[in-house]
């Protein structure tokens, strides 16, 4: 043995999983790790400016990069203020390694300050590990990072007391973790898949977030795409994983799914559901249609049934599901997959147009506007990350996304304020730019990431869709009736708030504008943000879905 203290242990466990980013705020009872990993130099470190951002930075550089990052706070309110964060990853399925400088156990119970029941983050993560001896903790840490690291994915929560983390702890042994594994026996359910897929006249593709985990998970969406001649569908985790350039790309499901997709679920006679658990957002509050039949393809047992019931379920990975269904499949389907997507696509267009929606002159902008043009200005291959907002619903339909990893967004948690802390995770990933879409009031709930953002010098263009209210709030029918404004306010100016924290600003108030600041930005280093005056009075991204679909069975 050699002397080593816990912050060691936690360290080198960190970089031996192959973890390069620490993201963290110093507190006192953080400090020996602190201290550990600026003095060996070897994870870069992000300094956020509010522990709530902390996970979402983290978030943000896996959704973007694949690669799992570590966080580290203080306990009790350190750790409380990120449990928004670890929840979406909870969600997302996002391996995080949260270090928390936790409270010594022999002063539980006497009010120590920031203490709190480590029982409290159970809820929140995919495990909860509460260290208390040394002789424990290489083991603990390594238990703890197997199981972020093995799928399903998930953030895990290594409680390590701060005393422990300064201590000497060179007699502790080291350890090796097997992670569990768990197999299903799919072959009678694989031949029910594929006869119901052979027999279908109007097959359906939906993928969710699991063929965005799933190596291989696009590729296989698109080959199954392929040998039924489908129109494909995703969910929020799963919008990237299908190119949606391709024309028998139908959008993204919720509330604001277009009415002529809404039909095609309808009319479909087999949807062949990959990698989805049928959340209520994605699925508006599971009042979406999922065809006559459906195979369910999903890595986890308890979703089977949940929400749908399915005719088949393969529990599997996506890709190696997909494998086995295309082994052989003689699809005789007769529902042109093209011809679908571009009827749903281009009668949602001559909706818009018709609601004067995709001026890009019009001022003040319109979201629609808005995105259609900051899409055609950005490269297919930077890495876009949003907000949660009104602006984001507009975005799941018009601001086409091409790979998995160039889209990040938060799927059923839904919390806002992730957006800006995403962007800088993934310019911390990533070399070239990145933008963010963010909403004014998403914004608010992290602007002094600016700070960070500036501190870091990272080439992440910020864009804000500022209706000077919660238009989600204001819009949605228990409410859009009641007193006008209620949950308005002033515009801020960020343009003045993002140039006092460090950052190249301006405002403008028409797409076409916007767009002409935004290609500047990219083209250039450093963080910028681009405040847009958007039209308050404009349709929701729901509202603008609901209107009479041509489109029938046939």
């Amino acid at each position: 043995m050699t002397d080593r203290t816990g912050a060691d242990v936690v360290h080198d466990a960190l970089r031996d999983a192959g973890v390069e980013l620490l993201v963290g705020l110093p507190g006192t009872q953080t400090l020996a790790l602190d201290r550990v990993v600026a003095d060996r130099d070897e994870l870069t470190y992000v300094m956020a400016r509010h522990e709530t951002a902390i996970p979402h930075v983290a978030w943000g550089y896996y959704e973007a990069t694949g690669r799992p990052a570590a966080t580290l706070t203080v306990p009790g309110p350190g750790d409380t203020n990120a449990m928004h964060g670890l929840q979406n990853a909870h969600e997302d399925c996002v391996p995080i390694l949260h270090v928390s400088a936790d409270v010594a156990p022999e002063h539980r119970g006497k009010g120590p300050i920031h203490e709190l029941d480590p029982g409290t983050f159970d809820a929140v993560v995919k495990e909860n590990v509460t260290v208390e001896r040394a002789v424990d903790l290489p083991s603990a840490v390594a238990a703890g990072i197997e199981t972020a690291l093995t799928e399903p994915y998930g953030p895990v929560r290594l409680g390590v007391p701060a005393s422990l983390l300064a201590a000497d702890v060179g007699d502790a042994p080291d350890a090796t973790v097997d992670p569990e594994t768990r197999t299903y026996d799919n072959a009678a359910a694989d031949a029910a898949a594929r006869t119901l897929l052979e027999d279908a006249e109007r097959p359906l593709v939906y993928a969710g977030g699991g063929a965005r985990r799933s190596a291989g998970g696009a590729e296989a969406v698109r080959a199954l795409a392929d040998a039924l001649d489908a129109p494909v569908l995703t969910s929020y985790k799963g919008k990237g994983v299908f190119p949606e350039d391709d024309p028998r790309c139908l959008g993204v499901t919720g509330s604001h799914t277009p009415a002529g997709a809404v039909a095609a679920l309808d009319a479909a006679d087999v949807v062949l559901a990959l990698g989805t658990d049928f959340d209520g957002v994605a699925t508006d509050g599971w009042s979406l249609p999922m065809g006559d039949s459906l195979v369910h393809v999903t890595l986890a047992l308890s979703d089977v049934d949940a929400a749908y019931d399915a005719d088949v379920a393969v529990v599997d990975d996506v890709a190696a599901a997909a494998d086995r269904l295309l082994d052989g499949l003689d699809s005789g389907g007769t529902w042109d997959g093209e011809r679908v997507g571009r009827d749903v696509r281009a009668e949602y267009e001559r909706h818009l147009a018709d609601a004067d929606l995709l001026d890009p002159e019009r001022a003040p902008a319109t979201t629609p506007a808005l995105l259609r043009a900051v899409r055609d200005v950005t490269p297919r291959d930077v890495p876009v990350t949003t907000d949660v907002g009104g602006f984001r619903l507009w975005s799941m339909q018009l601001f086409d996304a091409h790979t998995p990893k160039t889209f990040v967004t938060a799927g059923s948690w839904a919390g806002m304020g992730v957006g800006l802390p995403a962007a800088i995770g993934a310019a911390a990933g990533r070399d070239g730019p990145v933008l963010c879409l963010t909403g004014d009031g998403g914004l608010m709930m992290c602007v002094h990431e600016l700070h960070t953002l500036a501190e870091a010098d990272l080439n992440v263009t910020v864009v804000v869709s500022n209706n000077a209210d919660y238009g989600v709030i204001s819009k949605s029918p228990a409410i859009r009736d009641a007193e006008e404004g209620a949950f308005a306010w002033d515009a801020a100016d960020f343009a003045t708030v993002a140039e006092g924290m460090g950052v190249r600003a301006t405002s403008v108030d028409t797409a076409s504008d916007a767009a002409d600041a935004v290609a500047a930005a990219l083209a250039r280093d450093g963080p910028d943000l681009v405040d847009v005056t958007v039209d308050p009075d404009e349709p929701s991204a729901a509202a603008a879905s609901e209107y009479e679909s041509d489109l029938d069975r046939a």
